[in-house]
């Protein structure tokens, strides 16, 4: 059984501002959009890029197309999708949208922090970036941002390759959550059957990502990739009343609002 105490006492005891206050969002707690605001400014650059990091856990920093793929869930989950940070990020995203409609992670961040899994231009990479951000903006409600149609084509020109496709696991799941999947054809119903099988050996941290793009394109919680995912999710909380991961608390307070927002058994 889920120890819902014991998790909220970790992100107390080991989270930074940001996860509290996520915290705080996930318990159903009273916060402002200015409050929302003052605590994510310090992971936004001027451009309107992100980091995953602010300075002071981070004092070199850049901001990168995978990092504000990654900040866009808290915006959504803050409740932030009309603000001037989601307005400079938008801005951001068209500056950095290649003309044939794809994107890729930006030169800057490829010069300042060298990473042997995406040093050079491939086209697995490419498929994941452009996949994953139409995801996001539908779960923000932008469906009709002028940069998510030339994402799509590009897409469709490229996902009758399977390899291709599954790539990464990140593939997968940002085509299976994003309503313009119907525009794939029989290549939706290989990437739900892919999901399924994965689903019951993931760990905590790619789960909870899964689930809260789920969350975000309006997936129920009889939908079955949901419910195995929950089923899953429920085992895997350890002794500290976390659910362990590169980023623990983060992952902790992911996990916590999805058990409670899919109605678990276990969770409250």
């Amino acid at each position: 059984m889920i120890n819902w105490d014991k998790a909220v006492a970790f992100v107390r005891q080991k989270g930074n501002n940001l996860d509290n206050l996520r915290l705080r969002c996930a318990l159903g707690q009273p916060f402002t959009q200015k409050e929302a605001e003052e605590v994510l400014a310090v992971y936004q650059f001027p451009d309107g890029s992100w980091d995953y990091y602010s300075p002071e856990e981070n004092s070199d920093r850049i901001g990168s197309l995978g990092g504000t793929i990654h900040c866009l869930r808290w915006l959504r989950e803050l409740g932030l999708a009309s603000s001037e940070q989601m307005a400079r990020t938008l801005e951001f995203l068209v500056s950095i949208q290649h003309s044939d409609g794809s994107f890729y992670e930006s030169e800057a961040k490829l010069r300042h922090s060298p990473q042997k899994w995406l040093q050079e231009d491939t086209i697995i990479d490419r498929f994941y970036f452009t996949a994953a951000l139409p995801m996001r903006l539908f779960s923000l409600g932008y469906e009709e941002h002028l940069i998510v149609e030339p994402a799509l084509k590009w897409l469709e020109h490229h996902w009758v390759d399977w390899e291709l496709v599954t790539g990464t696991w990140y593939n997968v799941w940002a085509l299976l959550c994003s309503p313009a999947t119907v525009r794939m054809g029989s290549l939706y119903d290989r990437c739900y059957a892919k999901a399924v099988k994965w689903i019951p050996h993931l760990e905590p941290q790619p789960l909870t990502w899964f689930l809260d793009a789920c969350h975000g394109c309006g997936y129920p919680k009889d939908e079955p990739l949901v419910a195995k995912g929950i089923q899953r999710l429920q085992t895997l909380q350890n002794e500290e009343g976390a659910w362990p991961a590169h980023a623990s608390a983060e992952t902790t307070i992911t996990a916590l609002r999805l058990l409670y927002h899919y109605g678990s058994q276990y969770a409250g």
